[in-house]
């Protein structure tokens, strides 16, 4: 895709900033994730999210990190479920409330927690509510494929150079990502992001923006945007001029992709400038506000 139409397609999907809407509807993100030792990226994730545009975000974690996730904002809603008796039931009841999910950022790699992911994974897919999968949660995909087979609403793999090497040696390389799922798209991070999809005629690679600098939480930053830009751009899919594309979905999906690939590059430009080697993924959110307006004007 040329991304002329790109950015033009995201910016139609964008939901103006006006009194016609009610808190709620410019999104309502969960992000399942955090664990004791990672409390930084749920974080970062969620903070991400409201950063670009959403109404609320959830982070369902375990109760040894909400107290430390909850001290870095006030602006997240956090509940410690993951490791709760009966926490899919508690967990899932939030799901009709969500637009889309995120899962991974921080979640460790206990067998308990990956249980319960499986059972998550399952809802979702019922629910059919939008999914995104990064770090562990790839861990845990890459070791469970078949968890995407069914889905029938889009989910987004966030896999970076390492995770997207494991993940292809279970596909027997690049070609066998289509067997997936039909609504899966993979995007791959790295000096060229890259999306791979079913659907040939809405991949992309880019390598606009960004620096030298590679700290951890950016990952998580990118997940955040990705869900919010995924929300909308499905939510507004009548307004893209998609007569030369097969589905909407994988439209819509690589859409989102695209956005926050070039909103958190161009974040980490505008800190690198300013940082340097000292740069950290907190620095980044700065420049959220800035780098929106400056690539979608509003």
């Amino acid at each position: 895709m040329e991304q002329s139409f790109m950015l033009k397609s995201v910016k139609a999907c964008i939901p103006p900033l006006d009194h016609s809407s009610h808190k709620g509807q410019a999104g309502r993100i969960g992000v399942i994730g955090g664990s004791l030792e990672y409390t930084g990226a749920p974080y970062f994730a969620g903070i991400s999210a409201l950063r670009v545009g959403a109404d609320l975000s959830h982070i369902f974690c375990t109760k040894d990190s909400a107290t430390v996730i909850k001290s870095y904002s006030p602006e997240l809603i956090v509940h410690p479920l993951l490791d709760f008796p009966n926490s899919v039931a508690e967990i899932s009841q939030w799901f009709d409330r969500l637009h889309a999910i995120v899962i991974g950022p921080g979640l460790g790699r206990q067998k308990e927690t990956f249980h319960v992911v499986t059972e998550l994974i399952e809802v979702i897919r019922e629910k059919r509510i939008p999914l995104l999968i990064d770090a562990d949660g790839l861990f845990l995909i890459t070791e469970k494929t078949h968890l995407l087979k069914e889905f029938m609403s889009p989910v987004i793999l966030t896999p970076n150079k390492i995770e997207f090497d494991r993940l292809c040696a279970k596909t027997n390389g690049p070609s066998g990502l289509s067997q997936l799922g039909k609504y899966v798209t993979v995007f791959k991070k790295g000096p060229i992001d890259e999306v791979y999809s079913v659907d040939p005629g809405v991949q992309w690679k880019s390598d606009i923006g960004g620096s030298g600098r590679r700290c951890g939480g950016q990952g998580d930053l990118l997940s955040g945007a990705i869900a919010v830009m995924m929300n909308w751009t499905l939510a507004n899919s009548d307004k893209i001029e998609i007569e030369t594309f097969g589905d909407k979905v994988l439209l819509a999906s690589s859409l989102s992709c695209y956005a926050a690939s070039r909103l958190i590059r161009l974040c980490n430009e505008k800190a690198f400038a300013v940082k340097g080697r000292s740069m950290v993924a907190s620095d980044m959110i700065n420049y959220i506000h800035e780098s929106f307006e400056q690539l979608f004007g509003q």
